[in-house]
């Protein structure tokens, strides 16, 4: 596989995640919102252990193994809950784009553990993000405030999913020695899913008589695990830079395709907030690059 296609598998991801949250929302309305969640990573860690296999425990640290299992599954479950629990279409959509500032928080931790420098647009950057969270949650007569206590729990869960997601990919970029554990990471978040599932619900299981509503249950689910298997070979094999720099794009997608399917309406002010969002997050990654360049300079010369 050459470098360009694997670059455009990878962009393909990039298409799959954008309907996450639209499908989960669907799902949600049949299946209600743990059940929702535990049936699609269950199917998508099965699709990932055929495709991936288990990891060789014997090359990984037990260490890392047990950190890096925690914060995925802990980050899986804020992330999915975040999105099922929120009391609306158009607030799961607002939870998606609050979730994009985690590579925002990525450089705010690296400038913490002294392996980044910040420089004048970094600060800019990482201020035209979080403000772009203010604009999102700014409506007529209500504040971010009033929005955080229509729904407490989701917004509690995304900025957890946020940091969360950050220190992972952290983590494991210095202590994975290459080591692709995914598949593991879904089993033990499906195995936690039906643990919640079953202390909470007992062993009653929703009564869903549309074919439909359970063939979007598995789209999601293959969706999910095919985006995950599309990034990792467009991370390893194809052009990492571009690949994260359309990332940041991603939620804009997203929005889109979930304002359409969920027939949902959003205001000018969100739609400010998700492009102010997205663009400071592409300030700081192009600061983040000019960093990088200088140094490379220096050791040039």
């Amino acid at each position: 596989m050459n470098r360009q296609f694997a670059t455009l598998v990878g962009i393909s991801a990039l298409l799959l995640w954008s309907t996450l949250v639209a499908l989960l929302r669907i799902s949600t309305q049949k299946f209600g919102p743990i059940f929702t969640v535990t049936y699609v990573y269950t199917l998508s860690a099965i699709i990932l252990y055929l495709s991936y296999g288990l990891p060789d425990f014997k090359k990984i640290s037990k260490k890392f193994l047990f950190i890096s299992s925690l914060l995925f599954v802990i980050f899986e479950l804020c992330f999915a809950f975040s999105i099922t629990l929120s009391n609306s279409s158009e607030k799961s959509i607002e939870m998606n784009i609050i979730f994009s500032i985690w590579p925002t928080l990525i450089i705010l931790m690296m400038t913490f553990l002294k392996e980044e420098k910040v420089n004048f647009l970094t600060i800019i950057g990482i201020l035209v993000s979080f403000s772009g969270i203010v604009l999102i949650n700014y409506h007529k007569n209500l504040n971010f405030v009033d929005n955080f206590h229509k729904s407490p729990v989701s917004y509690v869960l995304i900025f957890i999913a946020s940091i969360l997601w950050a220190i992972y990919c952290i983590y494991t970029k210095k202590h994975s020695n290459g080591t692709n554990a995914i598949s593991l990471y879904f089993i033990l978040t499906a195995i936690a899913l039906w643990i919640l599932t079953l202390s909470t619900q007992g062993f009653h299981l929703p009564t869903v008589e549309s074919f439909m509503s359970y063939t979007v249950i598995g789209i999601n689910a293959v969706f999910f695990a095919m985006g995950y298997l599309a990034w990792n070979t467009g991370i390893i094999k194809g052009n990492m830079p571009v690949l994260i720099m359309l990332s940041y794009f991603s939620p804009i997608l997203s929005s889109g395709f979930s304002t359409i399917v969920l027939h949902s309406s959003l205001s000018s002010n969100f739609w400010y907030g998700a492009l102010t969002v997205t663009f400071g997050s592409l300030i700081c990654w192009l600061s983040i690059r000019k960093n990088h360049s200088i140094k490379e300079l220096k050791l040039a010369s």
